[in-house]
């Protein structure tokens, strides 16, 4: 294994700070992202398929163009970058465009095509990738869990299951609402971002700046005021901005 691929497994990104032409783009495509996101989530009637799997898909388009892939970032987006960016838009339009068929398929009885598999593959193997950047531990557990699937049948004792095959594994995971367009994916374009999104707003305009006035006209010149100001300012503005990371 080559020293680049162990970097890969115990490294995670760092966020890019584009210039020109290529940070206006990008700018501009993450505001028509969340404008989408907030349409959708409130007045579209799109179906939770299709959502989940736009979302996604806008989601890994922006990571690959905003997060470097090692914790060395630099101002510009890389050709293998762009590559992963295409390679998320191409798998996310081919599930957008045969969704009607997906959600109709009976599941682990209708066989799945080439194509499904390929577009399937490459959506997991860019998820993982995300996921990395972000991530390095959960990554390894993730992997885990995946070589898990193929092999644990040949284990012996209460960990055995019986034979997943690969096409099974990617019926159950992508075709499905039991893995990637599961719950979680689509709590996460509708509740979460639009609550993140709100948070950040409320931030970049000075609303946090206001909770701590507050918990300081409150608590601060009573004694350990310093940190009892952290705690009711952090609780006021988390009670609102959905995030713990930008409440701390």
């Amino acid at each position: 294994m080559s020293s680049l691929s162990l970097i890969a497994l115990v490294d995670t990104g760092a966020r890019r700070r584009l210039t020109g032409a290529v940070d206006l783009s990008v700018r501009l495509f993450a505001a028509l992202t969340a404008v989408w996101v907030i349409w959708a989530a409130g007045f579209s009637r799109t179906d939770a398929l299709s959502l989940t799997i736009i979302f996604l898909t806008l989601m890994l388009v922006l990571t690959f163009a905003l997060i470097a892939p090692f914790t060395r970032a630099n101002d510009r987006v890389p050709w293998f970058d762009w590559l992963l960016c295409l390679g998320a838009f191409a798998a996310g339009l081919y599930f957008v465009w045969y969704v009607d068929t997906i959600a109709q398929r009976i599941t682990l009885l209708d066989p799945l095509s080439a194509s499904d598999i390929v577009a399937a593959t490459l959506l997991i193997a860019l998820s993982i990738e995300a996921m990395r950047q972000w991530s390095a531990h959960s990554t390894r557990l993730v992997l885990l869990f995946i070589v898990y699937n193929p092999f644990g049948d040949r284990i012996d004792g209460p960990l055995q299951h019986g034979e997943i095959s690969v096409t099974h594994f990617l019926d159950i995971m992508v075709f499905t609402t039991d893995g990637l367009f599961g719950v979680p994916l689509r709590v996460a374009a509708t509740y979460a971002f639009l609550f993140v999104l709100f948070g950040t707003a409320l931030s970049k305009t000075g609303g946090a700046d206001f909770f701590f006035e507050l918990a300081a006209r409150i608590s601060g010149k009573s004694p350990g005021g310093p940190a009892k100001i952290a705690v009711i300012s952090s609780g006021l503005y988390g009670t609102i901005s959905g995030s713990p990371t930008s409440t701390w």
